[in-house]
């Protein structure tokens, strides 16, 4: 595994392993003047216009008072997003050209709109029926300067957003760049936009280096929001691609960097709160909100080097722990195909749920047919499935793995994070197994599991637990890719955590209400051995020829960091099944 230190240490062993509203908020009930769709604004009228944005206020159900802090907050941000609108509106009369508001000024709120609009559809739906058609309130429009909407809490009060709601959630830490690249910190000069923005890309300050010991209590709250600055970088790049020779000299300054400092610094804010809560509260963070331009690199020259990779004859054989007197033996293996029916997204319901693209990678399933960012316990357990037995609606999941070569670097297969071609494992194999120690109980339904951190590279080796091999060599396990021999096949490994506190379906952290043994096998006092989820996924199509030949997916920070590899899964069995694999592994059967 990937150490801090730059060293890897690799204990297979261990868990088992063993294979808004207008200027202010003036009244309530204001009626909307706001119009879709995109807006072509010539500056001859900009100056006796402003700002309209449909009431959000207005379109909410009863909000029920668990959530009505929240959606105060919220509502109260999307006037202040309005306001900043309007001002900029007023003092940038004069720059750029016929799509310069829309561009620089209504595109940015809209983005910013959606992102307080779905906190408050989230908010809500945490207690009650979820709001639908929201999402429509988002986009606003020019009109006359002398009626502009507004928005307003339910109680009249308005209070700063100070904190990331569930909408946010995401995992550590924030890439520095996008592709990754150097430079300064620095805003774009004034009145100098380059000749060629297309051949360059935005950089950040890293927020994740700066900070300290994140308390435990605070971690949750850091990562979601380290996340949602790597999204937010991700998506001014990918606007700054698209948008070359678009608007004047200040273009990109107005449209792309100023906006993206603008969500920078809230999300930096929130990070400062969320620590000081509970410790001493960082300061000098806000000074990392600012990016800048710097040289463009290619995607395909990102990833992993020769030295991440190692030939699977010079790997040494891998211990075995024994199994004590009342160990229980038997395996349950679920059948559920290889995910040829091309099941895969970029969302991650146990890390991000609610939030499109929270993985910001592709990942691969089988199981359970239905699963994405939006799924719930309730529509999981009515989904179709891919396993032979109706009764496993389980979804499992991993990070693509892709092939990597001269012919294919530059395909990305619409994920701008990774190059390559994706590849399918040619078996995957879904097996529950026993305890070292003792019997296993049943596992309860909708239990959340994840194993490995895909920001390894970053985060280090804690939670780390990449396992390779290659078919003919089970009994040698890696950290790094492995380089399989002419007839041999690469293998993937993923022990879950299986030691279950016996009360949670999941936790803050994703990992503390589900752990994995001890060295010896034996599970924490306070905890409960249920049966282990071991997924291994075998490809027969990936090269072994070349420096890099091929790497599983991940945010364009951690580079396809062999360390990164990880998968998840949420278990949705049914009662009856879940007897069947506790009678199976305590009697010593294979099923």
């Amino acid at each position: 595994m990937w150490s801090p230190s730059g060293e890897r240490r690799f204990r297979p062993w261990l868990g088992a392993v063993c294979l808004s509203g207008s200027v202010a908020l003036v009244l309530s009930g204001s009626p909307p003047y706001a119009q879709t769709g995109a807006v072509d604004v010539y500056l001859s009228t900009v100056a006796t216009e402003g700002i309209n944005c449909p009431n959000v206020a207005e379109k909410l159900p009863d909000v029920p008072a668990a959530a009505k802090a929240e959606v105060d907050r919220n509502l109260a941000q999307l006037d202040k997003q309005l306001q900043e609108a309007n001002d900029r509106l007023a003092t940038s009369a004069g720059e750029g050209g016929p799509n310069f508001v829309q561009n620089a000024i209504l595109g940015p709120l809209t983005d910013k709109r959606a992102a307080a609009i779905d906190r408050i559809s989230i908010a809500i739906g945490r207690v009650a029926e979820r709001p639908t058609g929201l999402d429509e309130l988002a986009t606003c429009s020019l009109g006359d300067a002398a009626a502009p909407s507004q928005e307003a809490t339910p109680t009249g009060q308005a209070t700063p957003t100070d904190q990331a709601t569930a909408s946010d959630q995401a995992t550590p830490p924030e890439q520095t760049t996008a592709p990754p690249a150097t430079g300064s910190a620095t805003p774009e000069p004034s009145g100098s936009q380059p000749a060629d923005p297309a051949a360059q890309t935005i950089v950040c300050p890293n927020v994740a280096d700066k900070l300290a010991d994140v308390p435990a209590a605070a971690k949750a709250e850091v990562d979601r929001n380290l996340s949602q600055l790597d999204k937010q970088l991700q998506e001014a790049n990918d606007r700054l691609a698209t948008s070359a020779g678009e608007g004047g000299p200040n273009f990109v300054q107005n449209a792309i960097l100023g906006p993206l400092a603008d969500k920078r610094a809230a999300a930096i804010d929130r990070i400062s709160i969320a620590i000081g809560r509970v410790a001493e509260r960082p300061t000098g963070l806000d000074d990392l909100a600012t990016c800048s331009l710097g040289d463009a690199q290619n995607p395909a020259d990102a990833g992993p080097t020769a030295d991440d990779y190692v030939d699977i004859r010079d790997v040494p054989k891998a211990e075995q722990p024994e199994a004590g007197e009342n160990a229980s033996t038997g395996t349950y293996a679920s059948r559920c195909g290889t995910n040829r029916d091309n099941h895969s997204n970029t969302d991650n319901l146990i890390l991000a749920p609610g939030m499109s693209d929270g993985a910001q990678f592709r990942q691969d399933y089988v199981g359970n047919m239905s699963t994405d960012a939006f799924s719930t316990n309730e529509s999981l357990a009515t989904a179709d499935t891919t396993c032979r037995t109706g009764d496993d609606r389980s979804a499992y999941f991993w990070p693509t793995l892709r092939v990597r070569g001269s012919d294919d670097e530059s395909a990305t297969g619409g994920d701008t994070n990774n190059v390559g071609t994706p590849v399918q494992p040619t078996s995957v194999k879904l097996e529950y197994r026993g305890n070292l120690t003792s019997e296993v109980t049943a596992a309860p339904r909708f239990l959340r599991m994840i194993s490995g951190d895909v920001r390894a590279a970053s985060n280090g080796a804690e939670n780390a637990r990449p396992t390779f091999t290659c078919t003919g060599f089970t009994d040698r396990l890696t950290d790094k890719y492995p380089i399989c021999p002419s007839g041999s096949d690469l293998v993937r490994v993923f022990d879950m955590p299986s030691c279950w506190d016996g009360q949670n379906l999941d936790s803050a952290d994703h990992r503390t209400h589900l752990v994995f043994p001890d060295e010896t096998g034996a599970c924490p006092s306070g905890t409960e051995a249920v049966p282990q989820l071991r997924m291994t996924l075998t490809y027969d199509d990936v090269p072994t020829s070349g420096d890099v030949p091929f790497a599983v997916d991940g945010p364009a920070s951690e580079q396809n960091d062999p360390s990164t590899d990880h998968a998840g899964a949420i278990g949705v069995m049914s009662h009856r099944l879940m007897n069947t694999v506790v009678r199976c592994v305590n009697s010593g059967k294979d099923c």
